[in-house]
């Protein structure tokens, strides 16, 4: 069942990261690429709890920098901070109403665009006061935010658990 799990999270990732970069990719509000592979990351993180949110960071991070020009591990280092954050929501007692994890994946991925702008900034590959910071990070929490309950349906979906069949 385990590896059936890492499977399933492989797929959800490899999915979101085609998506991203075949269709969706050439698509841009106010210049900025969504990043659908951080929203999964989050959903990941908010429905299944902090390590599988760091882990689905990792491998989705590590499987978007073989596709940017950034320094390799970058994404993957962003990516288990934001699933780790989002997994947060695992502390709530008796478990987060969907509408708190929605706001989590959205704040998840504010969060993580905030930290890709400064971690740019301290590698000395680009210069916030330069770029759009603000519209690159509320775009894409924006976009992460509003198909939330899209990627969160999906993780639940994926996470089914099937019935005991012991008596």
């Amino acid at each position: 069942m385990r590896y059936l799990r890492a499977l399933v999270v492989l797929v959800l990732l490899g999915t979101a990261l085609v998506i991203q970069n075949t269709g969706l990719g050439q698509a841009t509000i106010l210049g900025v690429h969504p990043d659908l592979v951080m929203a999964m990351v989050a959903a990941i993180g908010a429905v299944r709890g902090r390590e599988s949110g760091a882990i689905a960071g990792f491998v989705g991070g590590i499987a978007v920098d073989a596709f940017l020009s950034t320094p390799f591990g970058l994404s993957a280092l962003i990516y288990v901070v934001v699933g780790y954050l989002a997994g947060e929501v695992e502390r709530i007692d008796g478990g987060a109403p969907l509408a708190v994890r929605w706001i989590v994946v959205g704040l998840a991925s504010l969060v993580g665009e905030g930290l890709f702008v400064v971690a740019e900034f301290l590698l000395g590959l680009a210069n916030p006061l330069q770029t759009r910071l603000v519209e690159q990070i509320l775009v894409v929490g924006g976009v992460n935010l509003v198909i939330a309950p899209v990627v969160l349906g999906l993780v639940r979906l994926a996470f089914v658990s099937t019935p005991s069949t012991v008596s």
